[in-house]
């Protein structure tokens, strides 16, 4: 009951926060076309800005991505096997699957880390062009960076659930498409 309101809570979340930066992105650059055709000016900004946007957008709906099957999987295999080599199979790819997003998080972050301390340059912009000399600091380049270790890791986080109902459904002597069926997950 409490999982499943977290996990309500969290979808429900990340949905809106992936609706506010699409709005976002649309909305600079519509701006920026309309600035740089209807008035001949340009944004400096705005392109460096729509990257980042889209950046983030991507590693962060990789997740609903991966849950509605449109992340390439090569299920013909574990198709044509009987149930229990077709639950082995998928929780092997699961695993392999896991580790390797993890592997992507970890030296993510690492690159993060090293290359991301200088500020965010269209950030600066933005703050220079609101504030003049008094404008703050823009957070670091680390945060933009930082968009695929927290995509790897709850993709990372999503494989592992996958597994736990693979296993239970071995356990219960369930079949793989009655265990991915009921979760919306992806088989292998």
């Amino acid at each position: 009951m409490i999982r499943s309101a977290f996990q309500h809570g969290f979808r429900t979340g990340l949905k809106t926060l992936l609706i506010v930066l699409m709005a976002l992105l649309l909305t600079v650059m519509v701006a920026q076309v309309i600035m740089r055709y209807g008035l001949n000016s340009s944004l400096l900004w705005s392109e460096e800005l729509c990257r980042y946007l889209l950046i983030w957008t991507s590693f962060l709906a990789m997740l609903f991505a991966y849950e509605r099957g449109e992340i390439a999987a090569l299920s013909i295999l574990a198709n044509a096997l009987p149930r229990v080599p077709a639950l082995a199979l998928a929780i092997l790819g699961g695993v392999l699957s896991a580790a390797m997003c993890v592997t992507l998080a970890w030296y993510g972050y690492i690159y993060a880390d090293l290359a991301g301390s200088q500020p965010i340059p269209a950030l600066s912009f933005i703050l220079e062009d609101l504030f003049g000399d008094d404008a703050p600091q823009a957070p670091r380049v680390f945060w933009v960076y930082f968009a695929l270790p927290l995509g790897m890791t709850l993709l990372a986080l999503r494989i592992i659930a996958d597994i736990a109902i693979y296993a239970r459904a071995w356990i219960n002597g369930d079949s793989l498409h009655g265990a991915a069926g009921s979760h919306g997950g992806q088989t292998p």
